[in-house]
């Protein structure tokens, strides 16, 4: 009932404010956006590939302290969250992952960030996040199998500006931020930036299931779990930002962006039954890119020197006599050139990377012994030349580009592991094709095609090695011996997406469908070289990956001579089929292929919701996410005697021997109202997990239950 009050309460006043007679607040047409993930200026409208758009008016509105939260809430991608600042992304049937390089490459400002974990991206500093759904090989080569997401960041004032942020909620939340740009001279301009974010109280799991849960699907999530507290899921973290902008003459201009994150004692659970152990880890991460532009009327020349480094340290414990049992680090560095320039009626795009990844990690077996790391460090090189060129005419639009990659791959050696350097090489080539028409009444038809590619690590091509672990509790070593196959070939995917879209004249009502399939070929897996007990890797058959994503939305505010905005919206999508091949043994003991549903994978993917604007100072949204049912392997079976093996899923290539467990969908509110002052004090409330849902991303990871949250923010 309270509920229901509140949210009456709350419309109320917003349609009352609209009685005021000034329009103050700046309004933006999404499709006038111009995006750089296109790595030129191009307006959203103008690109047949799929592109999202993530404003700062949808950030605001959404409870998200980092990228992971805002994503999964808005752009219906596939993302698995562990308490601990920990997330790894998937997209259009490509299954996320914790433990390897992703299929979505995660860019800020268009340059790698040494990191696949979304969750220590802070949301402050940040103006849109831009999602290309599908392969985008042909501009940023390996990894952007699934597609990109690409986060810009704020843009410097042109006039002295600041503000002040301050943040309060429940599980010991406390935020404090602020930020200040100030023109230093005629031709420099500076922004500085800092947030602390901390969550001083391990959190509450959800007590409630609002699409009900049959008995498996209770003992999944172990009824004990309910309104429980979730141990050791505190955190704490820092995010300083700086930036400088320089104009030499009035065509080249210098930039420097700068990002330091440091998060140390992040408390990690284990799981919610704490069977892995509670502990802790520390992140840093740097993020430097620096811009040489040139600008003239014909031509925009960009050069980009980059270097990125995320350095992990993971504990043995979270006590304070806990000490540092990996230490892991990744630095990706070089340096980005393009010129996009004019052909006639055709736009063109060239340009030329240099990128360097590396891995670095120590393992130890006590605070001053060192041990064997789980792999050798090791490198990868990569040189590539690229282009891409735009064709307009009338509602005619046509875009294709090619990419060429050399990649060098490099392991060390390693005596504690038993390895010896070894080296090899391969090169891709990956072009894209897009095209789109628009037909009288803005109905558009657009589609694309591209193929992608997805390096391996360098141990899994050159390396031999072993890595072991004593258990003192079992007097046993575990020993387990891997050798690199030289043969493995790059993982290659080809994408073809087709769709309808219509925009109303007035901007009233906005949908698309597009349709997708992939087809992922020479995925890599593991498997034991026969008559041995050695892990190797191989090139499996082939993936397929097809569904329909649908996008809807309806601004009632349209019919009312724009004086506040409605809108009605929804983002749906649909896997007809997620499947890869593989092979298993057979019941006389032969190894015979099969097609296996992915992992992790989930069948649909929504977002819905309402939010007004009263453009005067109020605004407030209802958001709604509905994670659909997804496949797990159970790794807590002994935890959870209730489930056995009657209780396994058959289907989808699986047997009950293959311990996989179906996960229930959920479904996930959060509320959201803030209003604006003089256009300088902004007092804001969100409620996250609005009726306290209990659900997981990941088996045995509980997420939190409701949160409410209250903002102040201030700018001068």
């Amino acid at each position: 009932m309270c509920k229901h009050l509140l949210l009456g309460v709350l419309c109320l006043l917003g349609f009352n404010s609209m009685a005021q007679q000034t329009d103050s607040l700046k309004r933006i047409d999404l499709e006038e956006v111009t995006i750089t993930t296109t790595r030129s200026k191009t307006q959203l409208k103008d690109i047949p590939q799929k592109v999202e758009v993530i404003d700062r008016a949808v950030i605001m509105s959404i409870p998200s302290d980092n990228a992971a939260e805002i994503l999964k809430r808005t752009a219906n991608i596939d993302i698995i969250q562990y308490p601990g600042m920990s997330a790894s992304i998937g997209m259009r049937g490509f299954s996320p992952s914790a433990h390897s390089r992703s299929y979505t490459l995660l860019l800020i400002n268009g340059i790698p960030t040494a990191s696949t974990n979304a969750s220590s991206i802070n949301m402050d500093n940040v103006e849109r996040i831009e999602v290309v759904k599908g392969p985008y090989s042909a501009l940023y080569g390996s990894d952007a199998m699934g597609g990109v997401i690409n986060i810009i960041t704020k843009p410097i004032s042109t006039e002295s500006s600041g503000q002040v942020t301050l943040s309060a909620g429940n599980f010991g939340y406390m935020k404090l931020g602020g930020s200040v740009s100030s023109l230093l001279s005629n031709k420099t301009a500076m922004s500085l930036g800092y947030t602390r974010t901390e969550q001083a109280k391990n959190y509450r799991i959800g007590s409630k299931n609002i699409l009900g849960l049959n008995p498996l699907e209770e003992a999944m999530l172990d009824p004990k779990s309910s309104g429980e507290i979730m141990e050791n899921s505190t955190f704490q973290w820092h995010e300083a930002t700086l930036r400088l902008q320089h104009a030499i003459n009035n065509r080249w201009s210098t930039s420097a962006d700068v990002i330091y994150t440091l998060a140390h004692d992040i408390n990690t659970p284990g799981n919610y039954w704490g069977s892995y152990g509670q502990s802790k880890k520390d992140i840093d991460r740097l993020n430097l890119q620096t811009s040489i532009k040139r600008t003239t009327d014909s031509n925009v020349l960009t050069i980009m020197p980059y270097f990125s480094q995320e350095a992990v340290q993971n504990y043995s414990n979270n006590s304070d006599t806990g000490f540092v049992s990996l230490s892991a680090t990744v630095r990706e560095y070089g340096v980005k050139a393009n010129n996009a320039f004019a052909l006639g009626n055709v736009k063109m795009l060239v340009g030329a990377d240099l990128d360097i990844y590396s891995y670095l990690s120590t393992r130890y077996s006590d605070a001053a012994v060192e041990t064997n790391a789980y792999q050798p460090d090791n490198s990868l090189v990569k040189g590539a030349v690229f282009a891409q060129a735009t064709y307009a005419l009338g509602g005619l639009l046509v875009n294709a580009g090619a990419r060429v990659d050399q990649i060098h791959y490099a392991i060390d050696a390693n005596d504690l592991l038993k390895s010896k350097s070894a080296s090899n090489s391969y090169t891709s080539f990956n072009p894209s094709f897009g095209a789109q028409y628009t037909f009288p009444f803005n109905v558009k038809l657009h589609a694309s095609v591209g193929s992608a590619f997805s390096v391996p690590d360098a141990f899994k091509v050159a390396g031999k090695y072993s890595v072991s672990e004593y258990f003192p509790k079992w007097d046993y070593w575990w020993v387990k011996n891997y050798k690199g196959n030289a043969d493995l070939e790059p993982e290659k995917s080809v994408t073809y997406d087709f769709g309808v879209g219509y925009t109303s004249e007035n901007k009233f009502l906005h949908a698309d469908v597009t349709l997708f399939s992939t087809s992922h070929s020479n995925r890599i897996v593991e498997y034991t070289i026969p008559s041995t007990d050695t892990t190797s890797f191989k090139n499996a058959k082939s993936s397929t990956y097809r569904g329909v994503e649908v996008l809807a939305s309806v601004n009632v505010g349209k019919l009312f001579t724009d004086r506040f905005k409605l809108e009605l919206y929804a983002n749906y999508t649909h896997l007809f089929e997620s499947t890869f091949g593989d092979e298993k043994k057979d019941a006389a003991g032969n190894m015979v292929p099969v097609e296996l549903d992915m992992q992790y994978t989930r069948k649909a993917n929504g977002s819905f919701g309402i939010f007004f604007d009263t453009y005067k100072g109020l605004s407030s949204r209802l958001n709604a996410r509905y994670i659909g049912s997804r496949l797990e392997k159970d790794n807590f079976a002994k935890l959870r005697p209730a489930i056995n093996a009657g209780n396994y899923y058959v289907g989808g290539g699986y047997t009950a021997a293959d311990k996989m467990l179906k996960h229930s969908a959920y479904l996930v509110f959060d509320y959201s109202v803030a209003y604006t002052v003089n256009k300088s004090k902004r007092f804001g409330i969100t409620l996250s997990n609005l009726l306290d849902e209990n659900y997981t991303e990941k088996d045995g990871y509980n997420m939190p239950g409701r949160s409410i949250i209250g903002t102040f923010t201030y700018s001068f």
